[in-house]
């Protein structure tokens, strides 16, 4: 009867000590978990960087179609004030011209603003 106890207590360690093992994954599973963590925590900091850096452009296209807008209509102005017909056209040719990449620059911010958020 002891042999049959025995044997009984060696077949119920073998299984619980088999449990043991499948409960906890091994070492290199955790590296690997750890490994891919970490990867994703730098994707994170290099996607937002990337968000970043695509608002100082936007800010900064922005900035500068105010600027355009700006001169533009400063050159405008000027034609009306200049007597003379060749430079009063040159003015105006300016002017438009700096409206326009004014508008552009506003199609840029607009479109990269919807890309951004």
């Amino acid at each position: 009867m002891k042999s049959s106890l025995n044997k009984l207590r060696k077949l119920a360690l073998n299984k619980s000590v088999g449990k043991d093992k499948r409960d906890f994954p091994p070492s290199v599973k955790f590296d690997e978990l750890a490994l891919a963590s970490k990867e994703m925590q730098e994707m994170r900091d290099c996607y937002d960087s990337l968000l970043a850096a695509a608002a100082a452009t936007e800010n900064s296209a922005y900035e500068f179609a105010e600027s355009l807008r700006e001169m533009g209509n400063c050159l405008l102005e000027k034609t009306s004030l200049d007597d003379s017909e060749e430079s009063g056209k040159v003015l105006e040719m300016l002017g438009s011209a700096q409206l326009d990449l004014q508008k552009l620059l506003d199609s840029y911010v607009s479109l990269s603003m919807g890309a951004i958020f």
